[in-house]
């Protein structure tokens, strides 16, 4: 199957910024844009050699990629008129589309009530599930020629529900909530015909249980975010998933 446009949407999951950061921190001689859709666009085989032609420009040699992702990213914003305005201008292209939306979602309702608020959770979990639908929808009505990605969030505590004071405050996170809203991506991907891929089972035990340094996906200092090596994970979903369902 040839696709013509590969378009990254989403949060940081997605983008560069966090990577790229995580490789010049260790000193790696590397290109910026090593972000998890980049590396699916084009692998960098300095960095990633075994993953060499594991890559859609290796598959598609044509293909145009276009990264609408950014930092921070909600379902609520992703909704409005103004960021979805650059999706339009590849409505009549063979897309292939990659979502990664949900966690600053997840992480706003978190900070915002106790964990021990179990109704307050759920209606706000609830919120979140049916804005995502209505993005899922929006997208598919907007690129109807597209093969959809929907991925799951990853959990950076492990299950544990703890993370650095720095990043989240004190206490521990009702991860359980993460799993939940998983289950329902799960489920959108099966009635809105896209297509699972689930970075949140391939990264269980590269978080906060991990126990050594070089498994470690995430980055240090902002132990949300994927490291260089992370954005090649979610990359390697990606990758097999579309493999494993004869896309590419």
């Amino acid at each position: 199957m040839a696709f013509e446009v590969y378009i990254a949407l989403g949060d940081s999951m997605t983008i560069d910024d966090y990577p790229a950061s995580d490789a010049e921190r260790l000193g790696l001689n590397c290109r910026k844009d090593i972000g998890a859709a980049a590396l699916l666009y084009k692998n960098d085989p300095q960095l990633f050699p075994d993953l060499e032609g594991k890559d859609l420009a290796s598959v598609h040699p044509k293909i145009k990629f276009a990264n609408l992702a950014y930092d921070d990213a909600t379902t609520e914003d992703m909704l409005s008129e103004e960021k979805m305005k650059a999706l339009h201008q590849y409505s009549t292209a063979h897309c292939l589309v990659t979502l990664t939306i949900g966690g600053n979602d997840m992480l706003k309702i978190f900070k915002a009530i106790p964990a021990n608020n179990v109704k307050a959770l759920t209606s706000a979990t609830q919120e979140v599930h049916t804005r995502y639908l209505q993005l899922l929808k929006l997208i598919k009505a907007t690129v109807p020629a597209s093969t959809i990605l929907l991925t799951t969030i990853y959990d950076p505590t492990d299950g544990t529900g703890i993370l650095p004071t720095t990043t989240m405050g004190t206490g521990t996170l009702p991860v359980t909530f993460i799993e939940q809203f998983n289950s329902f991506v799960e489920s959108c991907a099966k009635r809105q015909r896209a297509t699972l891929a689930d970075v949140y089972s391939h990264f269980r035990g590269h978080g906060a249980e991990c126990g050594r340094k070089d498994n470690f996906w995430y980055c240090p200092l902002q132990p949300i975010e994927p490291s260089y090596r992370g954005a090649s994970e979610i990359r390697r979903v990606w990758f097999n998933t579309l493999q494993t369902e004869k896309f590419i």
